[in-house]
This record gives C-alpha cells, structure tokens and sequence, in this order.
C-alpha cells in the first residue's frame, strides 16, 4: 500500500502500537467488569482519537469479543479517516471502557442535574451496545448538556449532539431518534496518549479524569509549565501591548469584554515568571503590555494643591476609576523595577499611589472602590474586597523601591481598618499578600495574627474544593511566607501553637497537584475546536472552560511562587 510508505503513517502506527501495548496491559484490570456487565460472553470497548493539533480530534471506537478484535476494529476506522483526510496525526490517544452503569432516561437526568456545570466525569452511550457513545471530553467539548439559568435543569442539547455526530461520522451519519432513547449508560475508561515525543498513561479519577499523571512537580517541571503557560501569554499580546483577552475553547468563541485592571495584574504574573524563565520574548511581551498600559489606559489630574495624581480608566465602563486598577497597574510596575532593575516607572507609580490616596478615608482608614472620572466623584463605595488588599499591597510593594513613608503610614492605616472589621473572616489572597507585605517591616503581633487567621478560615476549603480555584494556593504561599519568617526570625512562635501547620503544608501540596486539571494539556485541548489556540493555556471548568488573561494569571503566580519555595536540590 503506497499509504504505508507515508512517513506520518508509519509514525501514526509507531504511536498505535505503543498504545497497543498500553491497552493490553490494562486487560486485567477490567476483565471482571466486563463480565459482570455482559455475562460470559465479555465485550471490550476501545475508543481512539487523532488530532493534528489544529482542529477538533476525530474519535472512532472498535467494539469486539476480544481486546485484540476491538483494536483491530477501531484502528482500521482511523487510519482509513486518516488517509482519506490527509490528516496529520500530532497527538493520539486510546481509552478502554470500564465501570459501565445502566440508567433509565429519567434517572439518568436526575443524576445529572445534582452534578456541577461541566463537572460530570463519565462517558455516555445511549444504547447497550454503543453504538452512540461519546467519551467524557466529548461531552464537554461539545457541550452536550446545558443549564439555561439557575433555576431550570439540566438537559441534553440535542442540537449540539447533532452537529458532533454530523461532522464526526460525515456520510455514515443516520440521524438521532431522541424519543427512542429510553436508557443511557455511563462509563469511565483507563487511558494512555501518545504525543510526539511520550506516552503517557492517564489518570482517571472522579476529578482529575484524562489527564497525565505528574509523578512530581519538582522545579524542572515547573520551569517546563511555567514556560508553556506564559508562551500563551505571549501569544496573546498584540504589537501596540493589548491582550486579547481570551476565549470560550468549546466552540472558539472570543470573550468580547476588555479589563483595564486585569491587564494590569496579567502583566504582574508574566514578570512574576520571567524572573524565573528569562524569557526574551516574554520580556518583549511585557514591556509592550506596559507602553499600552500606561499610553492606553491611564490619565493623569495635577489636583488644585499641585500634587499629580494618576489613574487607570476603565474606558469600557463609562470611564471608572477602579482602586484595584491603580493598585495592580502599581504592583506590577515595581515588580518589573525589581526583577528588571529598571528605575523608569517611579514617577508613574508614585502619581498611582497618590490617585489611591484619593479613595482612602485618612481618618479610619478604609477606601471607596469606584470613582467616577473625570470629576472623581464617587461611583460605588464597596464593589469587591479584592479592591482593599490590592490597594495596600500596591503601597507596601512602592515602598519597598522608594521608601517613603507616606505608603507605610497609608498601609498601617488601612490595616487598622481590617483588623477591626476583622476582614481576615473573608479568606483573600490579596490580604494575605498584603499582611505578609507588611509584616516584613512591621513583624507586629497583630499583623501576623491576621495572616494567619486569614489562611486558617481556608483550610478546609482548600482540600476539599473541587474546583481548581488557583488563589486558594497564592494565599496559602504569602502565608507560608509569614510563617518562615517568624521561624527564621524568632518572632511570635507562639502564635503557631494554635496553627495547623500540618494541615497547612498538606493543604498547600494538594493545591499544587490539584491545580494541574486546570490546565489544557494536549490530551485535552485536542477535544476543543481550535486546541492550538488554547494549549498549555490555563481554564475554569465551571465557566465553560474559559481561558482568559486573568485566569492564566492567577495559576501562574501560584506556580511561580511555589517555584521559589523549593530548595535547589528541586
């Protein structure tokens, strides 16, 4: 066959047959799944995906009596799929059915609906002998359930089945008799993928189903992710230094919205690795991201008494002035002075930190949120209590460059505030950022109490949370900052008595693993419309799978931080 002397055939059989092997040493593992379910006459359930890295994978299944029949089945109806597409085949992957449950429709949709959005982890088939069966990634990816709002059920979208089955089956394609379905099966799989370089074995657990097993996030691997991650970063900042801003990857939708202060922030977690990577091109990134920040997205009012006081404007909400968009534009200027060693933004940070000493109360210390511009009246007193912890965490990291103690004053201020409405009950990372700021000038009792209190209200919630929610491990990081300096130091140890410092390394450890399911490895990405888009970029399941800068941001840091903890043996 002229097809076979084709190198990306024999490099797609190279992958099928290490697969191959994968697969048959998974056997024994669901042989008596399998005869529980089907009787003495066993049935295996293989199903294959090709991707050419730029496109939705294709995905066929082989059904037979023996493993062997099955994979004979399946690959015979990818490589055909292949030859006729001229298909590249970049990435590969096999799933073996297992753990098959039957459900009546009804029962089925009950189930389903006590599931959270784009949390539910099984395959479905739709008669016994699967001959409509979809992988878990393809419900997902193709958004095969739906909730219209909070208070209607989930169902099937027919129409979004519909199309699937269309553009994968093509001319064997029959049409679906929704009423005729009476029962629905659900399955898990045991997995391996093959890339260009590895086969990976995947994992499959309730949570972390189909993706790599990370046997040990040390600082090489890190340095790999980090480095991927901000690449997409990279890629998503245009010549003039906007972001664009990011996409709903199950049908490459772009989110329209633009986010001034998520800019801002983005670009503090991008220098934040580059400290790290020394990567050129995300040094190019980030200055280009800044010369639109400062060009694009900031005003500057010399006040009545002379004083320049600069704002960042929220062009796309009628020209706000939000306190945390100051702070973050701040934070991330002085993290670029530091890492950098580039003394250029000081007067513009210094003009930022006194437009936030317009939003502050210099009598108790607290801050309005939004002001309007360009009267600077005010717009909303209280919009999110990310806005107080970014504010003071600004003024302490300018501090930290120019030392003027009106920052210090300003921060101690504010802290007096939290302290008395004892915000440590709300569990921000942006506090815990902040009092950990403070406390390296100020190790005062209070302040460290306060960090404390802060991370141990989260605990729980961190080794119990289900979605990845990557400010959980920053707040527990700027935690364990406080917490080895007051060893290294000798200050208030006795405030860890009543610390739970086992629980918080072990919640600490389980961020960091966890947090991998929200990254879009190959194995996944190849499931989405455009995976070349999305790859190594970093989503929020619960929100449709989105990636945008802000989400990427928030991992990044996590992981950047983490980074700086390990030891080099790491």
């Amino acid at each position: 066959m002229i097809f076979e002397r084709i190198p990306e055939a024999n490099a797609l059989k190279e992958k099928l047959n290490t697969l191959n092997e994968r697969i048959l040493s998974f056997e024994s593992m669901i042989s008596s799944e399998m005869r529980s379910f089907w009787g003495n006459k066993p049935k295996y359930i293989i199903f294959l995906s090709v991707c050419d890295g730029e496109s939705r994978a294709y995905v066929c299944k082989g059904i037979g009596n023996s493993l062997d029949t099955c994979w004979k089945s399946a690959t015979d109806i990818l490589m055909s799929h292949v030859k006729k597409n001229k298909l590249n085949p970049l990435w590969v992957k096999a799933d073996l059915v297992k753990d098959i449950k039957e459900y009546d429709y009804e029962t089925f949709m009950s189930y389903v609906n006590d599931i959270k959005t784009n949390y539910f982890r099984e395959g479905i088939a739709f008669d016994q002998m699967f001959n409509s069966a979809f992988l878990e990634q393809e419900v997902n990816a193709n958004v095969f359930f739906n909730r219209d709002d909070k208070t209607k059920p989930v169902q099937f979208t027919w129409g979004n089945i519909e199309t699937y089955l269309k553009k994968n089956m093509g001319d064997r394609y029959r049409g679906t008799n929704v009423s005729s379905i009476k029962k629905v099966y659900t399955f898990t799989t045991i997995a391996a993928f093959h890339d260009e370089i590895e086969c990976y074995n995947l994992l499959n657990g309730v949570l972390n189903n189909g993706r790599r097993n990370i046997n040990k996030i040390d600082k090489p691997y890190l340095y790999s992710m980090l480095l991927k991650a901000t690449s997409f970063l990279t890629d998503q900042v245009d010549e003039k230094g906007k972001f664009r801003y990011g996409y709903f990857p199950c049908f490459d939708k772009e989110v329209p919205s633009y986010n001034i202060l998520r800019h801002a922030s983005t670009t503090y977690a991008m220098v934040e690795a580059y400290e790290i990577l020394k990567d050129p091109s995300l040094a190019d990134a980030i200055k280009r991201s800044f010369n639109y920040l400062i060009n694009e997205g900031m005003e500057t009012i010399e006040d009545e008494g002379g004083v320049k006081r600069a704002y960042v404007i929220e062009r796309s909400r009628d020209n706000e002035i939000k306190l945390g968009a100051n702070a973050a534009a701040i934070f991330s200027l002085a993290k670029y002075t530091k890492v950098f060693n580039d003394q250029q933004y000081l007067d513009i940070m210094i003009n930022l930190a006194n437009g936030i000493e317009r939003f502050q109360n210099s009598e108790i210390g607290s801050y309005v949120h939004v002001l309007n511009f360009p009267d600077l009246s005010v717009k909303d007193e209280h919009r999110t209590i990310y806005y107080d912890g970014e504010a003071t965490f600004a003024l302490m990291r300018l501090y930290d460059i120019d030392r003027d103690q009106r920052w210090i004053d300003m921060a101690k201020k504010a802290f007096e505030y939290f302290i008395e409405q004892k915000y440590w009950r709300i569990g921000d990372h942006w506090l815990s950022y902040c009092s950990n700021e403070l406390i390296k000038y100020l190790p005062d009792r209070k302040y460290i109490e306060f960090n404390l209190k802060n991370a141990t209200g989260k605990l729980d919630f961190c080794l119990t949370r289900e979605t990845t929610y990557p400010t959980l491990l920053e707040l527990l990081l700027a935690t364990n900052n406080t917490v080895r300096k007051m060893k290294s130091e000798n200050i208030h140890l006795d405030l860890l008595d009543t610390f739970d410092e086992i629980k918080f390394e072990k919640a600490i450890k389980y961020r960091v693993g966890y947090q991998l399911n929200g990254l879009f490895f190959p194995e996944l990405a190849m499931y989405y419309k455009a995976p070349a888009k999305i790859l190594w970029s970093f989503y929020i399941r619960h929100h449709s799978f989105r990636t945008r800068i802000d989400d990427n941001e928030h991992y990044i840091s996590g992981y950047s931080n983490y980074y700086h903890t390990l030891g080099d043996e790491q």
